[in-house]
Protein backbone atom coordinates (compact mmCIF):
# COMPACT_ATOMS: atom_id res chain seq x y z
CA UNK A 1 0.00 0.00 0.00
CA UNK A 2 1.25 3.52 -0.83
CA UNK A 3 2.12 5.94 1.93
CA UNK A 4 2.07 9.74 2.03
CA UNK A 5 5.19 11.22 0.48
CA UNK A 6 6.13 8.07 -1.40
CA UNK A 7 7.22 8.39 -5.05
CA UNK A 8 6.24 5.79 -7.63
CA UNK A 9 6.31 5.31 -11.39
CA UNK A 10 3.32 4.76 -13.61
CA UNK A 11 2.62 4.55 -17.35
CA UNK A 12 -0.12 6.34 -19.29
CA UNK A 13 -1.03 5.91 -22.94
CA UNK A 14 -0.87 9.09 -25.01
CA UNK A 15 -1.92 9.66 -28.61
CA UNK A 16 0.24 11.73 -31.01
CA UNK A 17 -2.31 13.99 -32.70
CA UNK A 18 -0.39 16.77 -34.44
CA UNK A 19 2.95 18.06 -35.73
CA UNK A 20 3.89 21.73 -36.11
CA UNK A 21 6.75 24.12 -36.72
CA UNK A 22 6.10 26.08 -33.50
CA UNK A 23 4.07 25.24 -30.42
CA UNK A 24 3.31 28.04 -27.96
CA UNK A 25 2.40 26.79 -24.50
CA UNK A 26 0.18 29.30 -22.71
CA UNK A 27 -2.28 31.73 -24.29
CA UNK A 28 -1.82 34.61 -21.89
CA UNK A 29 -0.06 37.94 -22.16
CA UNK A 30 3.14 36.70 -23.79
CA UNK A 31 1.74 33.61 -25.49
CA UNK A 32 -0.83 35.41 -27.62
CA UNK A 33 1.72 37.78 -29.12
CA UNK A 34 4.17 34.89 -29.58
CA UNK A 35 1.66 32.76 -31.50
CA UNK A 36 0.55 35.60 -33.78
CA UNK A 37 4.15 36.60 -34.49
CA UNK A 38 5.24 33.02 -35.27
CA UNK A 39 2.31 32.43 -37.63
CA UNK A 40 2.79 35.76 -39.38
CA UNK A 41 6.40 34.70 -39.87
CA UNK A 42 5.27 31.69 -41.89
CA UNK A 43 5.46 28.99 -39.21
CA UNK A 44 2.73 26.39 -38.77
CA UNK A 45 1.76 27.36 -35.22
CA UNK A 46 -0.27 25.74 -32.44
CA UNK A 47 -1.32 27.62 -29.29
CA UNK A 48 -2.18 25.50 -26.25
CA UNK A 49 -4.06 27.10 -23.35
CA UNK A 50 -5.55 25.54 -20.21
CA UNK A 51 -8.33 28.13 -19.75
CA UNK A 52 -11.63 28.37 -21.67
CA UNK A 53 -10.46 31.58 -23.40
CA UNK A 54 -7.31 33.50 -24.31
CA UNK A 55 -5.64 36.49 -22.72
CA UNK A 56 -4.53 35.40 -19.27
CA UNK A 57 -4.19 38.40 -16.97
CA UNK A 58 -5.43 40.67 -19.78
CA UNK A 59 -8.85 39.00 -19.77
CA UNK A 60 -9.41 36.60 -16.86
CA UNK A 61 -7.27 38.80 -14.62
CA UNK A 62 -8.85 42.21 -15.47
CA UNK A 63 -5.33 43.67 -15.77
CA UNK A 64 -4.62 46.63 -18.02
CA UNK A 65 -1.99 47.00 -20.72
CA UNK A 66 0.83 48.67 -18.85
CA UNK A 67 3.30 51.36 -19.83
CA UNK A 68 3.90 51.82 -23.53
CA UNK A 69 5.90 55.01 -22.93
CA UNK A 70 8.96 56.41 -21.18
CA UNK A 71 8.75 56.58 -17.41
CA UNK A 72 9.38 59.83 -15.57
CA UNK A 73 10.78 60.36 -12.10
CA UNK A 74 8.32 63.04 -10.93
CA UNK A 75 4.72 64.02 -11.46
CA UNK A 76 5.74 67.05 -13.53
CA UNK A 77 7.89 64.96 -15.89
CA UNK A 78 5.20 62.28 -16.16
CA UNK A 79 2.67 64.99 -17.04
CA UNK A 80 5.06 66.32 -19.70
CA UNK A 81 5.36 62.84 -21.21
CA UNK A 82 1.57 62.62 -21.24
CA UNK A 83 1.39 65.93 -23.12
CA UNK A 84 3.81 64.54 -25.69
CA UNK A 85 1.48 61.58 -26.11
CA UNK A 86 -1.38 63.97 -26.86
CA UNK A 87 0.65 65.91 -29.43
CA UNK A 88 2.80 63.17 -31.00
CA UNK A 89 2.44 59.62 -29.61
CA UNK A 90 5.45 58.24 -31.49
CA UNK A 91 7.77 60.67 -29.67
CA UNK A 92 6.91 59.12 -26.31
CA UNK A 93 6.08 55.47 -27.02
CA UNK A 94 8.73 52.79 -26.56
CA UNK A 95 6.49 49.75 -27.25
CA UNK A 96 5.18 49.01 -30.74
CA UNK A 97 4.41 45.89 -32.76
CA UNK A 98 1.61 43.54 -31.80
CA UNK A 99 1.32 45.04 -28.30
CA UNK A 100 0.52 48.44 -29.82
CA UNK A 101 -1.78 46.78 -32.35
CA UNK A 102 -3.82 45.27 -29.51
CA UNK A 103 -4.28 48.65 -27.85
CA UNK A 104 -5.13 50.52 -31.03
CA UNK A 105 -7.70 47.95 -32.14
CA UNK A 106 -9.41 47.96 -28.74
CA UNK A 107 -9.43 51.76 -28.51
CA UNK A 108 -10.93 51.95 -32.01
CA UNK A 109 -13.71 49.57 -30.89
CA UNK A 110 -14.48 51.69 -27.84
CA UNK A 111 -13.30 48.76 -25.72
CA UNK A 112 -10.29 50.44 -24.11
CA UNK A 113 -9.30 53.67 -22.39
CA UNK A 114 -5.87 55.06 -23.14
CA UNK A 115 -4.07 58.35 -22.81
CA UNK A 116 -5.10 60.93 -25.43
CA UNK A 117 -6.97 58.10 -27.17
CA UNK A 118 -3.72 56.19 -27.68
CA UNK A 119 -1.52 53.61 -25.97
CA UNK A 120 0.16 55.44 -23.12
CA UNK A 121 1.07 54.84 -19.53
CA UNK A 122 -1.77 52.38 -19.05
CA UNK A 123 -4.62 51.16 -21.26
CA UNK A 124 -7.64 49.69 -19.50
CA UNK A 125 -9.62 47.26 -21.61
CA UNK A 126 -12.99 45.54 -21.79
CA UNK A 127 -11.96 41.97 -21.01
CA UNK A 128 -14.87 40.40 -22.90
CA UNK A 129 -14.16 42.35 -26.08
CA UNK A 130 -10.47 41.52 -25.71
CA UNK A 131 -11.29 37.79 -25.68
CA UNK A 132 -13.10 38.17 -29.01
CA UNK A 133 -10.32 40.28 -30.55
CA UNK A 134 -7.70 37.67 -29.65
CA UNK A 135 -9.66 34.90 -31.37
CA UNK A 136 -10.08 37.09 -34.45
CA UNK A 137 -6.36 37.87 -34.61
CA UNK A 138 -5.43 34.20 -34.16
CA UNK A 139 -7.77 33.27 -37.01
CA UNK A 140 -6.42 35.99 -39.29
CA UNK A 141 -2.80 34.97 -38.58
CA UNK A 142 -3.54 31.29 -39.14
CA UNK A 143 -2.84 30.11 -35.58
CA UNK A 144 -4.49 26.85 -34.51
CA UNK A 145 -5.86 27.34 -30.99
CA UNK A 146 -6.70 24.58 -28.54
CA UNK A 147 -8.25 25.60 -25.22
CA UNK A 148 -8.86 23.34 -22.19
CA UNK A 149 -5.41 21.86 -22.89
CA UNK A 150 -3.14 22.09 -19.83
CA UNK A 151 0.45 20.92 -20.32
CA UNK A 152 1.20 18.00 -18.01
CA UNK A 153 4.53 16.73 -19.36
CA UNK A 154 7.12 17.01 -22.12
CA UNK A 155 9.09 14.55 -24.23
CA UNK A 156 12.73 15.65 -24.20
CA UNK A 157 15.84 13.90 -25.49
CA UNK A 158 19.45 15.01 -25.94
CA UNK A 159 18.80 18.63 -25.01
CA UNK A 160 15.76 19.06 -27.25
CA UNK A 161 12.02 18.92 -26.68
CA UNK A 162 10.28 16.59 -29.13
CA UNK A 163 6.74 17.11 -27.93
CA UNK A 164 4.45 18.38 -25.19
CA UNK A 165 1.68 16.36 -23.57
CA UNK A 166 -1.71 17.75 -22.60
CA UNK A 167 -4.26 16.23 -20.24
CA UNK A 168 -7.80 16.28 -21.66
CA UNK A 169 -11.19 14.71 -20.98
CA UNK A 170 -10.36 12.16 -23.70
CA UNK A 171 -6.95 11.31 -22.28
CA UNK A 172 -3.34 12.39 -22.86
CA UNK A 173 -2.47 13.94 -26.22
CA UNK A 174 0.98 14.57 -27.69
CA UNK A 175 1.87 17.48 -29.96
CA UNK A 176 5.21 17.50 -31.78
CA UNK A 177 7.13 20.52 -33.07
CA UNK A 178 10.51 21.80 -34.21
CA UNK A 179 10.45 24.79 -31.85
CA UNK A 180 8.66 25.50 -28.55
CA UNK A 181 7.80 28.66 -26.63
CA UNK A 182 7.06 28.49 -22.91
CA UNK A 183 4.59 31.29 -22.18
CA UNK A 184 2.95 29.60 -19.19
CA UNK A 185 3.97 32.44 -16.87
CA UNK A 186 5.50 30.04 -14.36
CA UNK A 187 8.03 28.35 -16.63
CA UNK A 188 6.15 25.06 -16.48
CA UNK A 189 7.46 23.63 -19.76
CA UNK A 190 11.02 24.73 -19.04
CA UNK A 191 10.92 23.10 -15.60
CA UNK A 192 9.48 19.86 -16.99
CA UNK A 193 12.28 19.80 -19.58
CA UNK A 194 14.97 20.18 -16.93
CA UNK A 195 15.84 23.85 -17.29
CA UNK A 196 17.37 25.19 -14.04
CA UNK A 197 15.48 27.97 -12.28
CA UNK A 198 15.27 30.06 -9.13
CA UNK A 199 12.02 30.09 -7.20
CA UNK A 200 11.31 33.59 -5.90
CA UNK A 201 14.26 35.23 -4.13
CA UNK A 202 17.60 33.66 -5.03
CA UNK A 203 21.08 33.87 -3.52
CA UNK A 204 22.17 36.33 -6.23
CA UNK A 205 19.35 38.78 -5.49
CA UNK A 206 20.33 42.00 -3.72
CA UNK A 207 17.44 41.82 -1.26
CA UNK A 208 18.79 38.49 -0.02
CA UNK A 209 22.38 39.73 0.25
CA UNK A 210 21.14 42.85 2.05
CA UNK A 211 19.23 40.66 4.52
CA UNK A 212 15.80 42.02 3.57
CA UNK A 213 14.22 38.74 2.40
CA UNK A 214 14.78 35.00 2.77
CA UNK A 215 15.55 32.55 -0.02
CA UNK A 216 12.38 31.49 -1.80
CA UNK A 217 10.27 34.50 -0.77
CA UNK A 218 7.88 35.56 -3.53
CA UNK A 219 5.99 38.72 -4.35
CA UNK A 220 2.50 38.90 -2.94
CA UNK A 221 -0.41 37.27 -4.78
CA UNK A 222 -2.90 39.86 -6.00
CA UNK A 223 -6.13 40.36 -7.91
CA UNK A 224 -7.89 42.97 -10.04
CA UNK A 225 -11.66 42.89 -9.55
CA UNK A 226 -14.46 44.87 -11.20
CA UNK A 227 -16.79 47.22 -9.30
CA UNK A 228 -20.09 48.42 -10.76
CA UNK A 229 -22.50 51.21 -9.86
CA UNK A 230 -19.85 53.93 -9.48
CA UNK A 231 -20.75 57.60 -9.98
CA UNK A 232 -17.54 58.81 -11.66
CA UNK A 233 -18.46 62.49 -11.70
CA UNK A 234 -19.11 62.56 -7.98
CA UNK A 235 -15.95 60.56 -7.25
CA UNK A 236 -13.64 62.78 -9.34
CA UNK A 237 -15.17 65.91 -7.85
CA UNK A 238 -14.46 64.51 -4.39
CA UNK A 239 -10.79 63.55 -4.95
CA UNK A 240 -9.99 66.73 -6.90
CA UNK A 241 -10.43 68.79 -3.72
CA UNK A 242 -8.31 66.52 -1.50
CA UNK A 243 -4.70 66.56 -2.73
CA UNK A 244 -3.44 65.09 0.56
CA UNK A 245 -5.79 62.11 0.41
CA UNK A 246 -5.38 60.98 -3.18
CA UNK A 247 -2.28 60.09 -5.20
CA UNK A 248 -3.05 60.00 -8.94
CA UNK A 249 -0.70 57.68 -10.79
CA UNK A 250 -0.12 56.10 -14.16
CA UNK A 251 3.24 54.42 -14.55
CA UNK A 252 4.53 57.09 -12.17
CA UNK A 253 2.86 59.86 -10.23
CA UNK A 254 0.95 62.53 -12.12
CA UNK A 255 -0.49 65.77 -10.82
CA UNK A 256 -4.05 66.00 -9.54
CA UNK A 257 -4.77 68.56 -12.26
CA UNK A 258 -3.61 66.04 -14.88
CA UNK A 259 -5.86 63.41 -13.30
CA UNK A 260 -8.94 65.67 -13.61
CA UNK A 261 -7.96 66.74 -17.15
CA UNK A 262 -7.62 63.12 -18.23
CA UNK A 263 -11.01 62.21 -16.79
CA UNK A 264 -12.74 65.17 -18.44
CA UNK A 265 -11.16 64.13 -21.75
CA UNK A 266 -12.53 60.59 -21.47
CA UNK A 267 -9.12 59.06 -20.80
CA UNK A 268 -7.82 56.37 -18.49
CA UNK A 269 -7.41 57.45 -14.85
CA UNK A 270 -6.15 55.65 -11.77
CA UNK A 271 -4.73 56.37 -8.39
CA UNK A 272 -4.45 55.55 -4.71
CA UNK A 273 -6.88 57.07 -2.25
CA UNK A 274 -7.74 57.01 1.44
CA UNK A 275 -10.77 55.43 3.06
CA UNK A 276 -12.66 57.43 5.67
CA UNK A 277 -10.74 57.78 8.93
CA UNK A 278 -13.10 55.47 10.81
CA UNK A 279 -13.01 52.75 8.15
CA UNK A 280 -11.05 49.59 8.97
CA UNK A 281 -10.50 47.04 6.20
CA UNK A 282 -9.71 43.35 6.40
CA UNK A 283 -6.38 44.15 4.76
CA UNK A 284 -5.45 46.38 7.66
CA UNK A 285 -4.91 49.27 5.23
CA UNK A 286 -6.42 52.75 5.01
CA UNK A 287 -5.66 52.97 1.28
CA UNK A 288 -7.36 51.74 -1.87
CA UNK A 289 -6.23 51.58 -5.51
CA UNK A 290 -8.72 51.79 -8.38
CA UNK A 291 -8.77 52.25 -12.17
CA UNK A 292 -11.56 53.31 -14.51
CA UNK A 293 -13.01 51.04 -17.18
CA UNK A 294 -14.37 51.47 -20.73
CA UNK A 295 -17.95 50.88 -19.55
CA UNK A 296 -19.58 53.79 -17.73
CA UNK A 297 -20.00 53.26 -14.00
CA UNK A 298 -17.40 50.47 -13.74
CA UNK A 299 -14.02 50.59 -12.01
CA UNK A 300 -11.31 48.02 -11.34
CA UNK A 301 -9.96 47.57 -7.82
CA UNK A 302 -6.54 46.17 -6.97
CA UNK A 303 -5.58 44.14 -3.90
CA UNK A 304 -2.45 42.33 -2.71
CA UNK A 305 -2.85 39.45 -0.29
CA UNK A 306 0.56 38.59 1.17
CA UNK A 307 0.57 41.29 3.82
CA UNK A 308 -2.95 40.44 4.93
CA UNK A 309 -2.10 36.74 4.95
CA UNK A 310 0.94 37.24 7.13
CA UNK A 311 -0.77 39.57 9.60
CA UNK A 312 -3.87 37.46 10.04
CA UNK A 313 -1.86 34.30 10.60
CA UNK A 314 0.67 35.96 12.90
CA UNK A 315 3.61 35.91 10.56
CA UNK A 316 3.23 32.81 8.48
CA UNK A 317 5.66 32.48 5.57
CA UNK A 318 4.88 34.17 2.25
CA UNK A 319 2.66 32.27 -0.17
CA UNK A 320 4.18 30.04 -2.83
CA UNK A 321 2.53 30.64 -6.21
CA UNK A 322 3.20 27.03 -7.24
CA UNK A 323 1.72 25.42 -4.12
CA UNK A 324 -1.97 24.59 -4.62
CA UNK A 325 -2.75 24.96 -0.91
CA UNK A 326 -1.40 28.51 -0.89
CA UNK A 327 -3.16 29.46 -4.12
CA UNK A 328 -6.43 27.92 -2.91
CA UNK A 329 -6.22 30.02 0.24
CA UNK A 330 -5.49 33.10 -1.89
CA UNK A 331 -8.54 32.44 -4.08
CA UNK A 332 -10.79 32.45 -1.03
CA UNK A 333 -9.16 35.50 0.49
CA UNK A 334 -9.51 37.35 -2.82
CA UNK A 335 -13.29 36.93 -2.54
CA UNK A 336 -13.39 38.12 1.07
CA UNK A 337 -11.00 41.07 0.72
CA UNK A 338 -12.61 42.29 -2.53
CA UNK A 339 -16.07 42.21 -0.97
CA UNK A 340 -14.77 44.03 2.10
CA UNK A 341 -13.07 46.71 0.01
CA UNK A 342 -16.27 47.46 -1.89
CA UNK A 343 -18.23 47.70 1.37
CA UNK A 344 -15.63 50.13 2.76
CA UNK A 345 -15.77 52.25 -0.40
CA UNK A 346 -19.56 52.42 -0.11
CA UNK A 347 -19.33 53.64 3.46
CA UNK A 348 -16.60 56.22 3.12
CA UNK A 349 -15.96 57.41 -0.46
CA UNK A 350 -18.44 59.65 -2.32
CA UNK A 351 -19.47 58.19 -5.67
CA UNK A 352 -19.50 54.62 -4.37
CA UNK A 353 -22.80 54.74 -2.46
CA UNK A 354 -24.45 52.30 -4.91
CA UNK A 355 -21.33 50.28 -5.75
CA UNK A 356 -21.39 46.49 -6.01
CA UNK A 357 -18.88 43.76 -6.77
CA UNK A 358 -19.22 42.49 -10.35
CA UNK A 359 -16.65 39.69 -10.24
CA UNK A 360 -13.40 38.50 -8.75
CA UNK A 361 -10.96 36.79 -11.14
CA UNK A 362 -8.55 34.05 -10.21
CA UNK A 363 -5.74 35.18 -7.93
CA UNK A 364 -2.81 36.62 -9.84
CA UNK A 365 0.53 34.88 -9.27
CA UNK A 366 2.99 37.73 -9.60
CA UNK A 367 6.15 35.70 -9.04
CA UNK A 368 7.27 32.08 -9.07
CA UNK A 369 10.06 30.59 -11.21
CA UNK A 370 12.84 32.64 -12.79
CA UNK A 371 14.56 30.45 -15.38
CA UNK A 372 18.34 30.43 -15.67
CA UNK A 373 19.14 31.59 -19.19
CA UNK A 374 22.09 32.55 -21.32
CA UNK A 375 21.99 36.00 -19.74
CA UNK A 376 20.41 37.03 -16.46
CA UNK A 377 19.16 40.61 -16.50
CA UNK A 378 19.88 42.47 -13.26
CA UNK A 379 18.59 45.71 -11.84
CA UNK A 380 21.84 47.57 -12.54
CA UNK A 381 21.39 46.75 -16.25
CA UNK A 382 17.92 48.24 -16.13
CA UNK A 383 18.67 51.33 -14.07
CA UNK A 384 21.79 52.12 -16.10
CA UNK A 385 19.91 51.56 -19.36
CA UNK A 386 22.50 49.14 -20.71
CA UNK A 387 22.29 48.94 -24.51
CA UNK A 388 22.38 45.22 -25.33
CA UNK A 389 23.58 44.23 -28.82
CA UNK A 390 20.82 41.59 -28.90
CA UNK A 391 18.05 43.89 -27.65
CA UNK A 392 14.63 42.80 -28.93
CA UNK A 393 12.49 45.48 -27.30
CA UNK A 394 12.16 47.95 -24.48
CA UNK A 395 10.33 48.49 -21.21
CA UNK A 396 9.92 51.34 -18.77
CA UNK A 397 7.80 50.03 -15.93
CA UNK A 398 9.00 51.02 -12.44
CA UNK A 399 10.29 48.34 -10.06
CA UNK A 400 7.06 46.60 -9.10
CA UNK A 401 8.42 44.58 -6.20
CA UNK A 402 9.69 45.31 -2.73
CA UNK A 403 11.51 45.83 -0.51
CA UNK A 404 14.04 47.79 -2.58
CA UNK A 405 17.70 46.81 -2.19
CA UNK A 406 20.33 49.33 -1.19
CA UNK A 407 21.68 49.72 -4.73
CA UNK A 408 18.25 50.85 -5.94
CA UNK A 409 17.66 53.29 -3.10
CA UNK A 410 20.96 54.99 -3.89
CA UNK A 411 20.33 55.22 -7.62
CA UNK A 412 19.28 58.56 -9.10
CA UNK A 413 16.86 57.89 -11.93
CA UNK A 414 17.31 60.01 -15.07
CA UNK A 415 14.67 62.51 -16.11
CA UNK A 416 12.98 59.92 -18.30
CA UNK A 417 14.07 56.40 -19.03
CA UNK A 418 13.48 53.08 -20.74
CA UNK A 419 15.53 49.89 -20.68
CA UNK A 420 16.54 47.19 -23.18
CA UNK A 421 15.39 43.57 -23.08
CA UNK A 422 18.05 41.18 -24.44
CA UNK A 423 17.17 38.13 -26.53
CA UNK A 424 19.45 35.94 -24.38
CA UNK A 425 17.23 36.31 -21.30
CA UNK A 426 14.64 34.18 -23.15
CA UNK A 427 17.13 31.43 -24.03
CA UNK A 428 17.14 28.79 -21.26
CA UNK A 429 20.06 26.64 -20.30
CA UNK A 430 20.14 22.98 -21.37
CA UNK A 431 17.38 22.98 -24.05
CA UNK A 432 18.24 23.91 -27.65
CA UNK A 433 14.77 24.43 -29.16
CA UNK A 434 12.93 26.31 -26.41
CA UNK A 435 12.39 30.01 -25.77
CA UNK A 436 10.75 31.36 -22.62
CA UNK A 437 8.61 34.50 -22.86
CA UNK A 438 6.86 36.46 -20.13
CA UNK A 439 7.50 37.18 -16.49
CA UNK A 440 9.64 34.07 -15.81
CA UNK A 441 12.53 35.00 -18.14
CA UNK A 442 16.10 34.96 -16.86
CA UNK A 443 16.28 37.94 -14.49
CA UNK A 444 17.02 38.73 -10.87
CA UNK A 445 14.08 39.47 -8.61
CA UNK A 446 14.58 43.24 -8.75
CA UNK A 447 14.87 43.26 -12.56
CA UNK A 448 11.83 40.99 -12.80
CA UNK A 449 9.89 43.70 -10.95
CA UNK A 450 10.31 45.89 -14.04
CA UNK A 451 9.88 43.14 -16.64
CA UNK A 452 6.80 41.23 -15.43
CA UNK A 453 4.04 43.79 -16.35
CA UNK A 454 1.93 43.17 -19.45
CA UNK A 455 3.56 45.42 -22.08
CA UNK A 456 7.00 43.95 -21.44
CA UNK A 457 5.59 40.41 -21.53
CA UNK A 458 4.00 41.14 -24.91
CA UNK A 459 7.29 42.54 -26.23
CA UNK A 460 9.07 39.35 -25.16
CA UNK A 461 6.31 37.21 -26.65
CA UNK A 462 6.51 38.85 -30.07
CA UNK A 463 10.29 38.48 -30.13
CA UNK A 464 10.03 34.80 -29.19
CA UNK A 465 7.47 34.22 -31.96
CA UNK A 466 9.51 35.98 -34.64
CA UNK A 467 12.68 34.21 -33.51
CA UNK A 468 10.99 30.80 -33.58
CA UNK A 469 9.74 31.37 -37.13
CA UNK A 470 13.25 32.36 -38.23
CA UNK A 471 14.76 29.28 -36.56
CA UNK A 472 12.32 27.02 -38.43
CA UNK A 473 12.91 28.87 -41.69
CA UNK A 474 16.71 28.83 -41.53
CA UNK A 475 17.22 25.48 -39.82
CA UNK A 476 19.22 26.79 -36.85
CA UNK A 477 20.59 23.99 -34.69
CA UNK A 478 19.70 25.88 -31.52
CA UNK A 479 18.07 29.09 -30.35
CA UNK A 480 21.50 30.62 -29.69
CA UNK A 481 22.53 30.13 -33.34
CA UNK A 482 19.98 32.61 -34.65
CA UNK A 483 21.17 35.64 -36.60
CA UNK A 484 20.26 38.35 -34.08
CA UNK A 485 20.60 41.11 -36.68
CA UNK A 486 17.98 39.33 -38.81
CA UNK A 487 15.71 38.97 -35.77
CA UNK A 488 15.99 42.68 -34.97
CA UNK A 489 15.39 43.57 -38.62
CA UNK A 490 12.22 41.42 -38.76
CA UNK A 491 10.94 42.92 -35.51
CA UNK A 492 11.48 46.46 -36.78
CA UNK A 493 9.73 45.61 -40.04
CA UNK A 494 6.75 44.38 -37.98
CA UNK A 495 6.59 47.73 -36.16
CA UNK A 496 8.38 46.75 -32.95
CA UNK A 497 10.67 49.28 -31.29
CA UNK A 498 14.07 47.71 -30.58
Amino acid sequence: MLSVGENFKYEVKAEVVGEYDVIVCGGGTAGCTAAIAAARGGAKTLLLESSPFLGGMLTEGNAGLTNYVYNGETADIQTEITERLRRDPKSAQIVGGIALEFAEKLIARGAALGTANTAGTYVYTDSQEFKILLFEMMRDAGVEVLLHSPICDVIANDGRIEGVITSTKLGRRVYLAKQFIDATGDGDVAALAGVPFVLGVGKDDSVYRDGFLELGDQQEIGAMFRIGGVDFDRYVEYVSTRPGEYRPTRAGLVTLDEFVKAYNSGEMINGIGKFGKDTVTKMGSGWFQIYNYPQKGVMVGCISLLKANAERAMGRKASNGLEVKDVTRAEYETLIVAKDMVECLKKSVPGFESAFLIDTPKAGIRESRHIIGEYRVNIVDILNRVEFPDAIGKGSHPIDVGPLPTEVKEFVKPREWAFDLPYRCMVPKNIKNLLVAGKCVSATREAYGCIRPTAQCMVLGEAAGVASAIICETGCASTMDIDVSLLRERLKKAGAIV
